[in-house]
């Protein structure tokens, strides 16, 4: 796979740069200056839109005052894969649950006015100058982002939300969205494959080879076709064999992994980094109960993903949403992770046959999901360095899905693993209720969230449209299961 490490760093100051200008334009519109460029052209927007879609989508940003935030680290704290250790935090106690208004300002606003604000731009730059695969790779990107606003919210403005002619945008029901998500990237693909220039170094996940990206699309495509397996009104398994359709035009291989690189260093660090930073490792560590899982498992990634503690060398977790412990005597998150220069992963191969697997099992019974299954274990230990006679004894050691009392619990246990810090693990627990997990003792909510809370930004200027919606505001709305998790699915 073709990597950039290089022109990482410079292009990543660059996209910073870009991405203020681009974020800031409306309000820079007087005194112009005529020795400064007026419009930033889209080779140099691109690289801010990856990085942004990074860090602060699929990343963990985090907020000023020692602790990470945001979608992915709320969603991966909450289905207990790390865990807060000090006894509360300096504003809202995002460990027992509680999510403030202002809080879910910030992922809505990382989705709606950088990312796809700014694919929207890309777009309509490349459709004036008819550079294609440009102009899919931002389409995609917008699709892909507006799906992971609404698995966060549910119903949200997707119609009306650009529209400059609208002050308050209506919102669209979550089977709306996703059958706009899936219109878009099947266009965004087409256009991928379409002649035009091709982005080259400053696109830094693939360096402009549109065959890589086209079988990113299809992977994800495969995912949000997964997704809807189990909501009101879908045929699970029509939804399984359009999933399996996907994945035979997508990832082959760990080669064909999504993974953003960086160079590491100031500026160009890995917003994961922040396991590491001022001290925040010792309060952002490994769950209890994700290393009780490994160790259960007698899992061999184990002493990769988590490290030993400092006190005795023990693998210990901290139980999540319980005071905090001693430094020393808990388990941080492992260094390929943490590491100033870890790549984030947009999607894996691992995943593609876990997706695989549960589709087969849907369409064919467990037999026919045992081999994927066990390839994609095989595939995130071989990413993260397991030895090959380790794997093949853990593989062994695993009895046949046609012989377990739940294949499907199997599947999304080892999916659960493999997807370490990604949002993904809320997802599949919001539609498959896997793994089993029990709240928080101190939850300020009567149960795991099932939903973000509605941002202020949305309260205070299209309080009309939220009300509309039906979903409480405060926040008990964050027990209202999204459309696709509230069918009658699979549950524990």
């Amino acid at each position: 796979m073709f990597r950039l490490r290089k022109a990482t760093t410079r292009l990543l100051l660059v996209s910073v740069v870009v991405g203020s200008i681009v974020g800031c334009a409306d309000f820079l519109d007087v005194n112009d200056n005529p020795n400064t460029a007026t419009d930033v052209r889209m080779d140099l927007i691109l690289p801010g839109v990856l990085v942004n879609f990074t860090q602060n989508i699929l990343g963990f940003p985090t907020e000023r005052y020692g602790s990470t935030t945001g979608l992915t680290s709320w969603a991966t704290e909450w289905t207990q894969q790390w865990s807060w250790n000090r006894d509360e935090r300096p504003y809202s106690q995002f460990h027992h649950y509680e999510v403030s208004e202002g809080d879910a300002d910030q992922p809505w606003n990382a989705a709606y006015a950088n990312v796809m604000k700014n694919s929207l731009i890309i777009m309509q730059k490349a459709s004036e100058s008819g550079d294609w695969p440009y102009h899919g790779i931002a389409k995609f990107i917008f699709a892909w982002t507006l799906s992971i606003v609404t698995d966060a919210w549910g119903p949200v403005p997707y119609k009306q939300a650009f529209d400059t002619r609208v002050y308050g945008p209506a919102y669209d029901s979550q089977q709306e969205v996703y059958e706009g998500v899936h219109q878009l990237i099947e266009e965004a693909i087409e256009e991928m494959r379409r002649e035009g220039r091709t982005p080259t170094s400053n696109d830094l996940l693939y360096g402009g080879d549109m065959d890589a990206w086209i079988r990113l699309a299809r992977t994800v495509q495969a995912r949000l076709h997964l997704r809807l397996t189990y909501a009101p009104g879908e045929s699970a398994a029509d939804r399984a064999q359009r999933a399996l359709e996907a994945l035979a035009e997508g990832f082959q291989s760990n080669a064909d992994d999504a993974d953003f690189e960086f160079p590491g260093g100031e500026g160009a660090r890995s917003s994961l980094y922040e396991f590491e930073n001022e001290g925040w490792e010792e309060r952002n560590v490994a769950s209890h109960y994700f290393v009780e899982l490994l160790r259960g498992l007698n899992d061999p990634r184990l002493p990769i993903m988590i490290r030993p503690a400092l006190s005795d060398g023990a693998y210990r977790g901290h139980v999540n949403g319980s005071p905090g412990v001693p430094d020393s005597t808990v388990s941080k998150i492992g260094s390929y992770f943490t590491a100033d220069s870890s790549s984030i992963n947009w999607m894996s191969y691992a995943e593609a046959k876990f997706i695989e697997a549960e589709a087969r099992l849907i369409l064919a019974g467990p037999a026919a999901a045992d081999a994927p299954y066990r390839a994609g274990i095989r595939a995130n230990m071989e990413k993260l360095g397991v030895a090959p006679a380790e794997i093949d004894s853990y593989l062994a050691s695993l009895p046949n899905l046609a012989s377990v009392a739940n294949p499907l619990e199997a599947i999304i246990t080892q999916k659960y693993i493999a997807n370490f810090l990604k949002a993904e693990v809320w997802n599949d627990w919001r539609r498959t209720g896997y793994p089993v997990l029990e709240p928080v003792e101190g939850a300020v909510i009567a149960g795991i969230p099932q939903r973000l809370r509605t941002p202020a930004g949305e309260m205070n200027y299209n309080s009309d449209n939220v009300a509309a919606t039906g979903i409480p505001t405060g926040l008990e709305g964050m027990l209202v299961k999204v459309w696709w998790a509230s069918g009658t699915g699979p549950t524990p």
